[in-house]
């Protein structure tokens, strides 16, 4: 078999809208792409580096070229999975990899997971964090989606989701807070709330105090996004959430995020699967672990002014289906 080439790449990609959530706010994204080529046929995978993880395209890049000659003399998935912290960078390569192995075998990664393909599946749309009324408005134009993500840091809580649920009446509602609430702040709006369709709270308290959350009594489900990275995190979190929601990009691709499905449907969690702000191409893997999940956030690329080639087709928060000229396989 003839050795592999590593190709790397870095896009930055405009936001039609600002993305505002409670510690950041940006009009822009960046990725970071990975070709691998073999036998006239290359892999590709995509990435989004964060900040919050101490992640930087220089870092992911650096990463990368550190275990080039790894890369190219053939390491594997499984062999991946111990050079590489979970992280952006592992991310990029295991999709690369997934994909060049389906199409050194002209089949797709379905056919190497043995699953279907992925059809139809519904996610949330987020709605970024600004007065009431701007996030009503926000609302007003996505009253059709049967389910909206709406991102809150600790002020006007309850009239922003009032004003979102007033816009948009038959849409269940998730929040997210990205870590930005105290525990007041959480039973206050437990109670605030509890008339409203709010079928989520994402992470609320830092990673770190998870703990704060066995004091709490909760019909709401609360999930963990910042805390959850690996398979091992499982049985920690599960004594303190009901959902964990698994980024790619957190846990290292699509091999780690299957292994949390694994055990988080063992620890009788409930699984999200969440996104970075990418392209078509970040979220395409995803929607692999989207056919296991009980919450699906995977509205990252409709964010962007222009979406990778041959992008995914969203109609009202459907995704309809996975395009083989996008990522998966098959091409040979």
């Amino acid at each position: 078999m003839s050795k592999k080439v590593l190709e790397i790449s870095h896009q930055q990609w405009q936001l039609h809208t600002p993305f505002v959530i409670a510690r950041s706010s940006r009009t822009a994204t960046d990725t970071v792409t990975v070709k691998l080529h073999q036998e006239g046929v290359f892999g590709i995978g995509e990435c989004v580096p964060t900040k919050r993880y101490g992640e930087s395209v220089a870092s992911v890049v650096a990463q990368l070229h550190e275990i080039r000659d790894l890369i190219e003399s053939g390491i594997s998935r499984q062999q991946l999975q111990q050079q590489l912290t979970p992280g952006a960078a592992r991310n990029a390569l295991d999709c690369a990899l997934w994909d060049l192995e389906a199409k050194l075998q002209g089949i797709r990664v379905s056919d190497l997971l043995q699953c279907q393909e992925p059809h139809a599946i519904s996610t949330v749309q987020t709605i970024s964090i600004g007065t009431p009324e701007e996030m009503g408005q926000a609302a007003k134009k996505l009253k059709d989606f049967p389910m909206l993500k709406v991102k809150l840091n600790q002020e006007d809580i309850y009239q922003r989701m009032c004003a979102v649920h007033e816009n948009a009446p038959n849409a269940k509602l998730l929040i997210d807070a990205n870590e930005s609430w105290t525990f007041d702040t959480l039973t206050s709006a437990l109670a605030q709330l509890k008339d409203l369709p709010v079928c989520m709270i994402e992470q609320p308290f830092p990673q770190g105090e998870d703990h704060l959350l066995s004091d709490l009594s909760s019909t709401i489900p609360i999930g963990a996004d910042e805390s959850c990275h690996h398979a091992g995190d499982i049985d920690y979190l599960k004594q303190y959430y009901d959902v964990v929601n698994i980024k790619l990009d957190k846990c290292g691709g699509l091999t780690e995020a299957l292994n949390i499905v694994k055990a988080a449907k063992a620890a009788k969690l409930q699984v999200m699967v969440g996104c970075m702000v990418g392209s078509s191409l970040s979220m395409a893997p995803a929607l692999f672990v989207a056919m296991h999940a009980d919450y699906i956030d995977l509205d990252g690329s409709t964010m962007l002014c222009e979406d990778a080639a041959y992008g995914l087709n969203y109609q009202n928060g459907i995704i309809d289906s996975l395009p083989p000229a996008l990522w998966g396989g098959i091409v040979k």
